[in-house]
């Protein structure tokens, strides 16, 4: 038997939600309504402190006075009160919109208030991006592969068969929304860089700044990935030049600041420090069947169709690619 959604085939059960923000708040609120021990683990990581979670309330789209609906709303008793706003990708919330929610929190009596930011963003980065408090109350920031990190934790120490089943719901379903979560992912992706230079006064071009400086940089979402990828390859000069495994990476508005002589931006981009260098066995044509595949354009391929030596094309190498992934899905489904 086969269940299907819009063509889509999903993997758990709150993938019938689709796969957006709300999606992953639901969820989110199932697991710690249906699982003590997950709920215990979030509470005193947003807390900083073991908290008695037998009174725990939880509240998903709640409206207040401030005609706005808060993802998720959770109460100890009398020993927390916090707001959790959650969001797909590597986006965060904005000052103004935790200000908006920050009156909810007066309420007299809690021991601990805050306000809890949850995206793919990495703790280190959103630790700067955000606020540490707005209006005297504690910013806090979990990452979803921090939240998934403790809902497996949770599982291990999980008391039931049912608990332990929502769980691993929970954490099927979060993957695709943690960051550089997927270690066995082999995917590449492949992308064209340019023999000119990025700035008028500087000679530096794409292709220095990742054969010299180890470095590449592109921005977040806007056709461009939400994600980083475990790999990245670069084509050039005609051909498929180098594998690099993505060692770390950093998201920054003016990525001239992290290297003057690359070019200004004014966005958010994703700045990749890339590992050593990985040729294929032999030379790999940019272009494709009837050179389908266009100067610019950005595709993914499985690894190994790279670095083999199995094809002479890179477009060869992207159908295998996607022959692979079709025949994957089927398989699953």
């Amino acid at each position: 038997m086969i269940l299907s959604i819009r063509s889509a085939f999903p993997r758990n059960v709150f993938e019938l939600m689709g796969k957006d923000e709300n999606s992953a708040t639901y969820a989110l609120g199932w697991a710690l309504e249906r699982s003590p021990s997950f709920a215990g683990l979030l509470v005193e990581s947003i807390a900083g402190r073991p908290i008695d979670i037998s009174d725990l309330r939880i509240a998903l789209q709640k409206s207040g006075d401030d005609r706005g609906f808060t993802d998720i709303e959770l109460r100890c008793d009398k020993a927390l009160h916090a707001i959790v706003e959650a969001k797909q990708g590597f986006e965060l919330p904005g000052v103004e919109q935790l200000s908006r929610y920050r009156p909810r929190l007066r309420e007299a009596g809690f021991e601990s208030v805050a306000l809890v930011s949850v995206s793919a963003t990495p703790e280190p980065i959103a630790r700067i991006k955000l606020p540490s408090e707005v209006g005297g109350v504690p910013v806090r920031h979990l990452s979803w592969g921090a939240v998934r990190g403790i809902a497996k934790k949770a599982r291990r120490s999980a008391a039931g068969l049912e608990e332990k089943l929502w769980l691993r719901e929970l954490i099927d379903h979060l993957e695709d929304y943690a960051a550089m979560n997927r270690t066995r992912d082999n995917m590449v992706y492949v992308v064209s860089l340019g023999s000119d230079a990025m700035r008028d006064d500087c000679d530096r071009t794409w292709i220095d700044v990742v054969e010299q400086d180890r470095s590449y940089f592109h921005p977040v979402g806007n056709h461009w990935p939400m994600q980083p990828p475990n790999y990245v390859a670069f084509r050039y000069r005609g051909q498929l030049q180098s594998v690099h495994r993505i060692e770390a990476f950093d998201i920054v508005n003016d990525v001239s600041t992290v290297n003057p002589t690359w070019c200004s931006t004014d966005v958010d981009h994703f700045v990749y420090k890339l590992g050593p260098a990985m040729k294929p066995a032999k030379p790999l044509r940019a272009g494709g069947p009837n050179d389908s595949i266009k100067r610019s354009a950005r595709v993914w391929c499985a690894i190994d169709t790279l670095l083999s030596g199995q094809f002479e094309q890179l477009g060869q190498a992207r159908d295998e690619t996607n022959r692979r992934t079709k025949e994957a899905e089927e398989s699953d489904a």
